[in-house]
């Protein structure tokens, strides 16, 4: 089986709310999806979802990656997965976004060659389902509180709450006080920074004032780029603490580990260049204690079922965060019919187990590319 096309699809998905964190308010989401094609008749499907602060990828920096890398794979075997996410790091190094939409479409392709789910390539079942939280945007302490109380009431037992006023510290602890008077003692609350707070001094400040609404862990509340500041908010806070935007690769973990920075690991497939990579952090992870979650950046219904079959298939994924078909006002394919509630079930057919509507590609798509 060889790889004879692959087309690049620039599309633009509008979000049932704006979604709002500590650094930028996103009305839609950009993604680039990526089809390929082989001599065997079978095509898969990725996709990558870009965001600028968290990898530097832009979105039309994304596409125009993608055709760089697109004319590598021609002629190429697509079940050589990993020699071939090795032959794209000789040609431009990082850009994890443009590698996880190639990834993900070769392990789809992959699963429907071998009449397997992707969970199944990965190492099969850890759970027999998932369940996720439901994310509040950053805004007043009173709005916050309603959409939390609105999502508990929709069947959610975990509401992520989206903070980070570096210059409001209190702002953000009456956020979480707010949110949990409203919700009561019974939900789980989390609480994601975005790096908002930057430095040690804030972020410990932060960590202690939130501590009494009993959060389960708090996300990234410094630069990403300072893993030691990260490492005094974890000795000097008492709750749990979460990295996510200082963790990409295999190099990030390992140091992140050596320092003892944190107690938990948000695995991102835009970050980690696709499921190859994140089950190197995975491993890691696992091996140092730490337990991961996998997150998203808000995907359409591609990479969010490539996540969803990654976290299905890790033991040591304990808690995911795959909202993005749920959190869309419009999708291009249809992973919204596999969430009950807060329970998610991964699809069991072949690949992705998920095949895009077409007539909502033509709707949403830029400029089309195909490489052959």
């Amino acid at each position: 089986m060889r790889i004879t096309g692959v087309e690049i699809i620039p599309i633009k998905l509008p979000l049932i709310e704006p979604f709002v964190i500590s650094y930028g308010t996103f009305p839609n989401v950009e993604s680039a999806l990526v089809r390929i094609e082989t001599d065997a008749g079978i095509t898969g499907w990725g996709e990558g979802t870009p965001d600028a602060i968290v990898t530097g990828e832009t979105f039309a920096g994304v596409v125009e990656t993608l055709r760089l890398l697109a004319p590598a794979l021609i002629g190429c075997d697509p079940r050589d997965r990993t020699t071939l996410m090795h032959l794209l790091d000789t040609i431009i190094g990082g850009v994890p976004t443009a590698k996880a939409a190639i990834d993900i479409a070769l392990h789809d392709l992959v699963g429907k060659a071998a009449g397997l789910p992707v969970w199944a390539l990965l190492g099969g079942r850890s759970k027999e389902y998932l369940t996720i939280s439901r994310v509040v945007s950053l805004n007043s302490p009173e709005e916050m509180a309603r959409d939390a109380a609105r999502h508990v009431e929709n069947g959610f037992a975990t509401v992520k709450l989206k903070v980070g006023v570096e210059d409001d510290v209190r702002g953000d602890i009456r956020r979480v006080a707010a949110v949990r008077e409203a919700v009561g003692a019974d939900i789980a609350i989390k609480i994601d920074v975005n790096q908002g707070w930057r430095t040690a001094g804030t972020a410990i400040r932060g960590t202690r004032g939130v501590a009494a609404y009993d959060p389960e862990y708090v996300e990234q509340p410094v630069d990403a780029r300072d893993l030691e500041a990260l490492a005094d908010v974890r000795r000097m806070s008492g709750v749990p603490i979460m990295a996510d935007e200082a963790i990409h690769d295999a190099h990030d973990i390992l140091r992140a580990v050596q320092l003892r920075a944190c107690d938990l690991v948000n695995i991102k497939l835009m970050k980690s260049g696709g499921l190859l990579g994140a089950l190197t952090l995975n491993a890691i992870a696992e091996t140092a204690g730490y337990v991961c979650q996998v997150g998203t950046m808000v995907e359409s219904s591609i990479a969010s079922s490539a996540g969803l079959h990654l976290a299905l298939a890790l033991r040591n994924v304990h808690t995911v965060e795959m909202g993005g078909p749920i959190m869309l006002a419009d999708d291009i394919g249809p992973m919204k019919d596999y969430y009950d509630r807060d329970r998610v079930s991964v699809p069991d057919g072949p690949g992705l187990g998920i095949e895009p509507d077409e007539s909502k590609i033509d709707r949403y798509a830029g400029q089309r590319f195909w490489v052959r």
